[in-house]
């Protein structure tokens, strides 16, 4: 289970950079609390700023600091990915795109 990541009691360490550059999905893995304990904070107190939420314990957040800086994360229990425009797409998206998809209501994410 992550730790709880925007309750308000977590100091925020934006200097810091977001320590992920590609999808991590913790829940199939051997999860080791040792080994993925600082990752897990880091995730939720590092070089992001939260977005918002669209069901309980999942955020959308805004890389602002270090090599994904820019693009959108969705990160929620078990996962952390950034946002495509379609889920086949590779790159993650930009505030720009993902803005524009919460805005109408669309994106991959929504049920049909």
């Amino acid at each position: 289970m992550s730790p709880a990541p925007f309750d308000g009691t977590a100091v925020r360490r934006l200097g810091q950079p977001f320590p992920l550059e590609e999808e991590w999905q913790w829940e199939y893995d051997y999860y080791d609390h040792a080994l993925h304990s600082d990752t897990l904070h880091q995730i939720y107190q590092c070089g992001s700023v939260l977005l918002g939420s669209d069901r309980p314990g999942e955020y959308w957040t805004l890389v602002v600091t270090g090599p994904r800086r820019g693009q959108v994360w969705w990160l929620r229990d078990g996962c952390a990915a950034p946002y495509a425009d379609a889920p086949s797409a590779r790159l993650g998206g930009g505030f720009h795109g993902w803005i524009r998809d919460w805005h109408v209501g669309q994106g991959w994410w929504r049920p049909e």
